[in-house]
């Protein structure tokens, strides 16, 4: 299942609290309606979900979607936040989720839950994880459980904002741990595009670089980045043709100095790449400088 595109989620948040529950209190086996991340702060819990059972102990947070059956319990005292959202939604009010949770029955639980996914530009569909450990969270929980009790004028909107922040950081942290994980198979190939991206590098020398024959190479780079090697090149040339565009060097300098022969190629690449043409986003740029 697919949540959407981070750029264009419009999140709301339909419930959050911190509290305390003694040990061996459970919620569940149910079904929400929507979304939750559960965050332990202090003590440890246990989900059985998707098959297995995981503890979630201090700084650890879990999250659950609908249509996949759970059961929460403590396993000593436990502080905790508890977030209820929407990834997506019209309205950024809350709607509190309670009357729509369902009973589940033990069986359900053994059921295989299926696995959600992201669309990350320029990264391509990323697997939501459905335990993390993110330090700089705890911080985001608590800014949003209190702008949820104390529904100030504008609250509902502070709250979709929050949750976009939230999100944000989730996703980063998770694409810190694949490229963690992956890249070093490939770093040697990706650290050249960076920081020669003006260079027309070939397949066949970039997978010199790594050890690899080509075919491989390629495979191997799209399932790691989520995207071939051509158009990682392209994307680290944009990068610097947006470093360049904040200097003094013409239209046609820059596209020189990243090898296009054709100004209107370079126009044309940075547009599809960015949304913007190489002068609106020499615009914007001395907008925010003046």
């Amino acid at each position: 299942m697919n949540v959407g595109s981070l750029l264009t989620l419009t999140p709301t948040i339909n419930f959050a609290q911190r509290s305390r529950a003694d040990a061996h209190v459970s919620w569940g086996p149910r079904t929400i309606p929507d979304w939750q991340f559960f965050y332990v702060i202090e003590g440890e819990a246990e989900l059985l979900y998707n098959q297995k059972r995981q503890r979630i102990k201090s700084g650890e947070c879990v999250l659950l979607g609908p249509d996949s059956p759970n059961h929460l319990s403590t396993i000593t005292v436990a502080l905790f936040y508890s977030v209820h959202f929407h990834w997506s939604h019209p309205s950024p009010v809350p709607v509190h989720p309670a009357y729509q949770i369902k009973a589940s029955s033990a069986a359900d639980l053994s059921k295989q839950a299926p696995i959600y996914h992201m669309d990350i530009p320029a990264y391509g569909t990323i697997a939501l994880p459905p335990w993390f450990d993110v330090p700089k969270l705890e911080q985001l929980f608590l800014r949003i459980v209190n702008e949820y009790q104390l529904e100030q004028p504008g609250y509902a909107f502070v709250l979709r904002a929050l949750l976009m922040e939230l999100i944000s950081v989730l996703m980063r942290h998770v694409l810190d741990q694949s490229l963690t994980r992956k890249v070093s198979k490939i770093e040697s190939a990706l650290q050249i595009m960076r920081i020669h991206p003006e260079q027309q590098w070939t397949v066949e020398q970039l997978a010199s670089l790594c050890g690899y024959h080509p075919i491989h190479f390629t495979k191997l780079f799209k399932e790691e980045v989520g995207r071939t090697p051509k158009h990682y090149l392209i994307s680290e040339r944009m990068k610097r043709a947006k470093q360049m565009l904040l200097g003094e060097l013409t239209l046609g300098d820059i596209a020189e100095q990243l090898n296009y022969t054709s100004i209107h190629y370079f126009s044309y690449q940075f547009k599809k790449e960015t949304g913007l043409s190489p002068s609106e986003f020499r615009q914007q740029g001395s907008s925010l400088n003046n």
